[in-house]
């Protein structure tokens, strides 16, 4: 039988059904950690086939961001061949360095002026160490405010109950969308929220999911890691996690100050993709608790 881990000249020790993969399991088909003869824990990803593409990308960007010196990345090991995605009976599979993260304490880490200020700092090094590198776009186009009237127009008809309360949202969100194009952009996550971020402590030890990882504007992963912590708990605002992550990265990041002003409208706007999210798992109780966060996102605005 062949070794799984061949392709990268490692020897498989054993399977270990007991860990807790983190991640969301959706971005591949199947997981799995394996031990190499070596002691070394890898995570084992088979992929469908229209990834590979996207994947082989996203390899080669961590690899550059990688080497120009951000830290805290689970790079994706090349095979025998020099690839980032191996064939391992008729299928695509990636093998990065498995980490065990610490538990994230939810909701009490919305309290943690450590972890914000670690957060930051990462994104100050995103920042850095994306700055003129040649970084291939791995996303597809994705225009945000053409996505939102989009979904609107669809809820309008299918949803006409939810309709009535996100109609007034939209009418006061929108016209401020309409200057997202003209803010500064830079290379960002995409999806940089504390579940996909390994916890050493309440330090971050690695991030992870960068599936939605491209050239967007500069505010888009600070909405989004806002955004995640304050649903939690509104009164996250104003003390704990936000407040420390905002101050650092106002004091050590050149983020334009037209970005942040727009930041109050660019939360909700990614949330928007949240409420999707519950409509299509049919999630009643969460689309009416992301309805009410969205209306207080907009009263704070």
């Amino acid at each position: 039988m062949l070794d799984p881990l061949e392709p990268w000249s490692r020897t498989s020790l054993r399977r270990h059904k007991d860990k807790n993969i983190p991640g969301s399991p959706e971005r591949a088909i199947s997981r799995s950690v394996i031990e190499d003869t070596d002691n070394n824990l890898w995570l084992m990803e088979r992929l469908a086939t229209k990834q590979v593409e996207l994947r082989s990308a996203i390899a080669r960007n961590l690899q550059s961001l990688h080497e120009s010196g951000l830290e805290k990345l689970l790079l994706y090991q090349l095979t025998d061949e020099d690839d980032y995605v191996a064939d391992v009976m008729g299928l695509p599979w990636q093998l990065s360095p498995f980490y065990e993260s610490d538990e994230l304490p939810r909701p009490e880490f919305i309290h943690d002026v450590e972890r914000g200020e670690s957060l930051a700092e990462f994104i100050c090094s995103l920042r850095k160490h994306a700055k003129g590198k040649p970084l291939e776009s791995v996303a597809e186009a994705f225009d945000l405010l053409e996505y939102a009237k989009k979904l609107v127009e669809t809820i309008s008809e299918r949803e006409p109950k939810v309709f009535e309360r996100l109609g007034p949202i939209c009418d006061r969100l929108f016209p401020e969308m309409e200057k997202f194009p003209s803010l500064p952009i830079t290379f960002c996550h995409g999806d940089f929220h504390p579940l996909n971020v390994m916890w050493k402590g309440k330090a971050v030890g690695a991030v992870i999911d960068w599936e939605f990882s491209d050239m967007r504007p500069e505010i888009y992963d600070v909405a989004n890691m806002v955004g995640c912590v304050a649903f939690e708990d509104p009164d996250a605002f104003d003390s704990g996690l936000i407040p420390a992550f905002m101050e650092a990265l106002k004091r050590d990041t050149d983020i334009a100050d037209e970005s942040f002003t727009m930041l109050p409208y660019f939360i909700p706007a990614l949330r928007l993709a949240w409420l999707s999210e519950w409509l299509r798992k049919k999630d009643w109780e969460m689309l009416s608790m992301e309805l009410d966060f969205m209306e207080l996102l907009l009263e704070r605005a």
